[in-house]
């Protein structure tokens, strides 16, 4: 199905704010955090694919309540605002707006975490909250439990990537969150959860309250801004393994999700815990493609497959038994496996002490791909070293043929568009397959961006004609028709128009409502 093109000519400058709106933001959150000046508009419209969008001004509010009369103020004025929390959404549309002239909405600056319980193993975070952050908190008053972590920075937001649906290492983020803190675009407040019942002994406890479950409405949506909430963090095993696997080529990759699946329906492989690259993604992790010889190039797209998995066990001597059988079922349909003990007796072992929980931000090296070298990772940022990337995220069946399949189609695709087939894939289950594709270009190439963007609509186009969905789409660029024009996309705008009558909060996310 193919999507609607995105022009990439030159934005048109930020729309004329009225002065009252400004001098009611400035009143709000305080003068100097209200920013018109041209280089916070057009840094903060940047992004690692064309156009850049143009921003009107940044506002940025230090609390909840000065978020939610943010908001007010927008609806009245009838201003577009976007809200950011980090801006590290690198390939997702960055901290740009979804349309020209927006108002960004900067919550760094909720950045407090209260409410740890740790013997339940809860905390509440605000949307402003890094992973570095809750990281640290957490080693500071716990070892029994920690936060699944993704592969980009360490400064990326915690809510807001759970928010997105992210991928995390040994747990499902989005349904980690509970007790949302909402500012309507109306000004209004809304928690949802137990907390509003006064019933506090079962905050952060699943199931929700009797009744519809609410939260979901917020997540990739624009019906409403999480300015906080509640992280039901994942226990930390006593015993821990990684499990490297040399898998081979693609001749070995049926028999190897054959056991995959296998290892998934007994949970001796609970669900998130095993990560399936192509050979692309392997290289990306160390090298630049500058340094790669052609000839294996040419097989590490299709005929290149590495795996690493986490095993975990409630005593060393069952995890010792537990690798050593895991080891021996990969080892019998792969090239060849490793075993390493990272955590024995609730001890780290020397050299994996941040394996868990702590970001190190290394899958942001494959986004350099194209670069001449690898970046410092703690001072990398794609949208100003120039980098072409686009995320594409899809759901396949957990079947060998309907993958490899698209796969196969895919990299002829790609690489028409002068783009490798970069991609990593995990199980949400034994009955569905997670991918994500890092569509990585040469953005000073001539005509770079258009060939790219185009890729990117043939390949979910192409995706939803063989029956397989995009888990999370790309902010500001298009949605397919088929997805905009559901029952469930018009009810949801009718939801929006409830709380944001205006229609002012990042017009057109993910299809809920058309861009004015």
């Amino acid at each position: 199905m193919p999507l609607p093109t995105t022009s990439l000519a030159a934005s048109p400058c930020g729309i004329e704010l009225p002065a009252a709106a400004l001098e009611e933001w400035r009143r709000i959150v305080g003068p100097e955090h209200v920013r018109t000046g041209e280089a916070d508009r057009l840094d903060w419209g940047r992004r690692t694919f064309a156009p850049d969008v143009r921003v009107s001004a940044v506002v940025s509010p230090g609390d909840a309540d000065q978020t939610a009369a943010c908001l007010s103020t927008a609806t009245r004025y009838r201003l577009p605002v976007h809200p950011v929390s980090r801006g590290a959404n690198w390939g997702m549309g960055s901290r740009a707006p979804t349309r020209d002239g927006a108002v960004i909405l900067d919550l760094r600056r909720l950045d407090r975490i209260s409410g740890f319980d740790g013997r339940r193993g809860l905390v509440r975070v605000e949307a402003g909250v890094t992973f570095q952050a809750l990281a640290d908190f957490l080693e500071e008053r716990t070892d029994r439990f920690f936060v699944p972590v993704i592969g980009g920075p360490a400064q990326a937001s915690a809510l807001a990537n759970a928010l997105d649906r992210g991928d995390g290492s040994m747990g499902e983020r989005w349904t980690s969150l509970c007790e949302l803190d909402v500012a309507l675009p109306d000004g209004r407040r809304l928690r949802t959860g137990c907390g509003p019942l006064g019933a506090d002994r079962t905050v952060g406890l699943d199931p929700a309250p009797a009744g519809p479950l609410i939260d979901g409405l917020f997540s990739q949506s624009n019906l409403g801004v999480v300015t906080s909430a509640v992280i039901r963090l994942e226990a930390m095993p006593g015993d821990l393994a990684i499990l490297s696997v040399d898998i081979g080529g693609l001749d070995a990759l049926p028999a190897f999700m054959e056991v995959w699946r296998d290892c998934q329906c007994e949970q001796s492989l609970p669900d998130r815990s095993l990560t399936l690259w192509n050979g692309i993604k392997w290289l990306a992790l160390d090298e630049v493609r500058a340094a790669i010889p052609a000839d294996r190039l040419a097989s590490a797209a299709l005929d290149e497959w590495h795996a690493s998995a986490v095993i975990r066990a409630e005593a060393p001597e069952i995890l010792e038994a537990r690798a050593a059988r895991l080891s021996r079922r990969f080892a019998a349909v792969s090239r060849t496996v490793e075993v390493d003990i990272a955590r024995r007796d609730g001890t780290w072992i020397e050299g994996f002490e941040d394996w868990l929980g702590v970001p190190d931000g290394r899958n942001l090296r494959t986004v350099y791909w194209r670069k001449e070298r690898h970046p410092d990772l703690t001072t990398a940022d794609p949208d100003r070293d120039g980098c072409g990337l686009i995320w594409l995220c899809l759901a396949f069946p957990f079947e060998y043929q309907a993958l490899i399949s698209y796969l196969t189609w895919a990299r002829g695709r790609l690489e028409e568009a002068g783009i490798d087939l970069n991609v990593g894939i995990e199980s949400n289950g034994f009955r569905c397959l997670l991918s994500y594709f890092t569509l990585g270009f040469d953005r000073a190439a001539p005509g770079a961006d258009e060939a790219a963007l185009a890729a990117y609509r043939d390949l979910i186009g192409t995706a939803l004609e063989r029956g397989f969905v995009p888990y999370r789409l790309a902010n500001g660029l298009p949605v397919p028709e088929t997805m905009r024009e559901t029952p469930a996309a018009a009810l949801l705008a009718e939801l929006r128009a409830v709380g944001d009558p205006a229609g002012v909060l990042s017009p057109g996310r993910n299809g809920i409502g058309r861009l004015p």
